[in-house]
């Protein structure tokens, strides 16, 4: 008999996590003045902003910092954010998670909605700063009204998991659907596996695999499994093995390890003998 490895509440846990910090190279427009000198004043800054943020995309932490932190003192919020970062991330000197913070609360007062986010991480995860889900909740909610995907993915996660809120599902389904849109495949992901073992409204298993492959067109390597299993059992959609081969593939290259077990067993049952050793080979030294 061939096990196939059931994706179910027992063998995988449906996945939610606050996400971390995420830089945006967006710059803030700055209003331009008429008189000529101001002007060439502000693209200056906003040029050399520009750069630094460029320098942080590419690694020269230090050479943004120099170039980026006159800015922020001087009341920038997107380098006062960037400074933040590098602070956070312990990319100049040392980790600092204390002044990230107040780089950071810097930027999100003046209404950076990354910075909005970040502040909410650390809430989240009493990061240079007391743990606080109530304080979390309000600074991803003033992200969010900015559109920010990952802030709308969070809230979906405090109101599915209760986490200094009450569990509020249907709450949590609009965040979730929210973040999709702004095109969070993690969100994708939560509200199918809600769909999947019907903590939404009820179990829907065609939703559930709308919502697993929406995520595994974006590379979700969790959704990519399970739409392949609900397409090889035929969940909630015509048996398709074809198409649960090549996701389980997909699934399998990230280093998924159930999604190269299960392909491995149906390359065997194809005959593939050759190939299905080598799946199974790469799932025990994986």
């Amino acid at each position: 008999m061939i096990l196939l490895t059931l994706p179910s509440s027992q063998t995988k846990k449906y996945q939610t996590y606050i996400f971390n910090t995420v830089l945006s190279i967006t710059l803030l427009t700055s209003t331009v003045f008429k008189h000529p000198a101001y002007a060439a004043d502000l693209s200056k800054q906003t040029q050399e902003i520009q750069q630094g943020i460029l320098l942080f995309k590419n690694k020269k932490y230090s050479d943004a910092f120099s170039l980026l932190l006159p800015y922020a003192q001087q009341g920038n919020p997107r380098a006062q954010f960037t400074i933040g970062l590098l602070y956070d991330m312990g990319s100049i000197r040392h980790m600092d998670k204390n002044k990230a913070v107040e780089w950071y609360r810097k930027a999100a007062e003046q209404g950076l909605a990354d910075a909005q986010y970040d502040m909410g991480v650390m809430f989240s995860k009493g990061e240079g700063i007391y743990k606080d889900l109530t304080e979390a909740k309000n600074w991803y909610l003033k992200a969010a009204k900015q559109k920010h995907g990952f802030a709308m993915f969070n809230l979906g996660v405090l109101y599915e998991r209760g986490y200094g809120v009450t569990v509020n599902i249907p709450r949590a389904v609009e965040w979730y659907q929210k973040a999709i849109d702004k095109g969070v495949s993690q969100a994708a992901f939560n509200l199918a596996h809600l769909y999947y073992i019907g903590r939404a409204d009820k179990k829907d298993l065609q939703l559930a695999l709308k919502y697993y492959l929406q995520a595994a067109k974006q590379g979700h390597s969790g959704a990519q499994y399970y739409a392949a299993w609900m397409l090889e059992q035929g969940e909630g959609t015509n048996i398709d093995l074809e198409k649960a081969k090549s996701w389980y593939y997909e699934a399998a290259l990230s280093g998924y390890k159930k999604a190269i077990w299960n392909y491995a067993l149906l390359l065997k049952k194809d005959g593939k003998e050759q190939q299905s050793k080598f799946w199974l080979k790469r799932f025990k030294h994986n």
